[in-house]
């Protein structure tokens, strides 16, 4: 039985005639190819995108090298990189570097595969191997840009550093890859006491920095309704309600919140779900820990919060930081955890680099190359 055409259907009109001819003349896309590219994850040339072929690049010190990175540790033609016909691994050649190149922490011999996703370090600068798609490129570079944008952002809020009176910070912060969700500030309460804190909310990507900005902007503007600032237990217990996670997207947020008073040297404090920070006595020797066992923000709209105390010598550092700080792979692919981390607080000051400093610097030394898996951030609070 023949079927009847649709109603309304003209086989002579012009538009039937033009829709049948652009569909059996529709050209074929060719499918999308995959390419290579170095992209610098680390140094000075971080974000740094390079294509490469079958034709190999030099890197090095010089001018003349397709990808130049001007550092000291650097030789002048350090490496030749180039791909492998119809492979996705590319090759990595040393031109007899004076301090060599690393394959995922491992020193080139001569030649060494360089796997897709694999770094490349030479001297401070890190170098990741991506094959991807063109489309792939395009939308991680628009990921890259909204990134850059928010951490300026986060960046923007941070207090400068306090170098006089008895209360004296230095920070130091460095956003992953990623982007986390910590951020921290201080402020003055008034002319007899004094707050920090440290926030991590959960996740990555822009929308855990732009949560965490909301959270350190509602405590630096102190908009926290009927709340005393100076009580911690009852500043958790506020932004508990202000944040619960089903009305945020799901995120929640540890934080560890301290008021110091100078006169009585008694620092009060309320941590939820967050690790302790350290109180390093004068002599360095002894590191007290301050946390208090409170679920994390945004969980649970009936939780309870407590609050601690302890009294501060003078000479007293107070380290206040993320997991970030301790949560890192090390060289050997080892995982390390908070335990790892603390005989780090031990060690002596290096003349001429703040404390929050030479922590990143001592985690840096254990970490495998390339940047750290999540934000780090370090406040070193010191009591004259």
């Amino acid at each position: 039985m023949k079927s009847s055409p649709p109603s309304g259907f003209d086989p002579t009109s012009d538009q039937t005639l033009l829709t049948i001819t652009l569909s059996s003349v529709a050209p074929q896309l060719p499918p999308e190819k995959r390419e290579h590219f170095l992209v610098a994850v680390d140094g000075s040339q971080k974000g740094r995108r390079l294509r490469f072929g079958l034709d190999p690049i030099t890197i090095g010190r010089k001018m003349t090298c397709e990808f130049v990175l001007p550092d000291a540790e650097v030789s002048g033609r350090h490496c030749q990189v180039s791909t492998l016909a119809g492979e996705v691994d590319a090759v990595v050649i040393d031109l007899q570097s004076t301090n060599g190149c690393f394959v995922d922490g491992k020193r080139v011999r001569e030649e060494s595969r360089l796997p897709s996703g694999g770094l490349l370090q030479l001297g401070a600068h890190v170098l990741k191997h991506e094959y991807r798609l063109e489309s792939e490129l395009e939308q991680s570079l628009e990921l890259d840009r909204d990134l850059e944008k928010a951490s300026s952002y986060v960046k923007a809020l941070l207090p400068a550093p306090i170098r006089d009176g008895p209360v004296r910070t230095d920070w130091f912060f460095l956003p992953s890859t990623k982007l986390g969700g910590d951020a921290f500030g201080y402020q003055q309460l008034d002319d007899h006491t004094f707050a920090g804190y440290v926030v991590d909310v959960s996740g990555h990507g822009a929308g855990a920095a732009m949560h965490s900005v909301s959270v350190m902007n509602v405590l630096r503007q102190r908009a926290l309704p009927n709340t005393d600032f100076r009580d911690p237990a009852q500043v958790l217990h506020r932004l508990n309600a202000m944040f619960q996670m089903e009305s945020h997207g799901g995120m929640y947020f540890s934080i560890w919140y301290g008021v110091y008073e100078p006169q009585t040297r008694l620092l009060r404090y309320s941590s939820a779900g967050h690790h302790p920070s350290y109180l390093a006595q004068p002599s360095r020797q002894e590191m007290v820990p301050l946390q208090t066992r409170n679920l994390m923000i945004g969980a649970l709209p009936e939780a309870r919060f407590v609050a601690d105390s302890v009294e501060v010598q003078p000479g007293s550092v107070l380290y206040v930081f993320s997991d970030g700080v301790f949560e890192v792979v090390t060289k050997e692919g080892t995982q390390w955890g908070l335990q790892d981390f603390l005989p780090l607080l031990r060690r002596p000051a290096v003349a001429g680099v703040g404390e929050p400093e030479r922590l990143y610097r001592a985690v840096q030394e254990v970490a495998r190359p390339g940047a750290l898996d999540d934000d780090f951030s370090m406040l070193v609070v010191t009591f004259v």
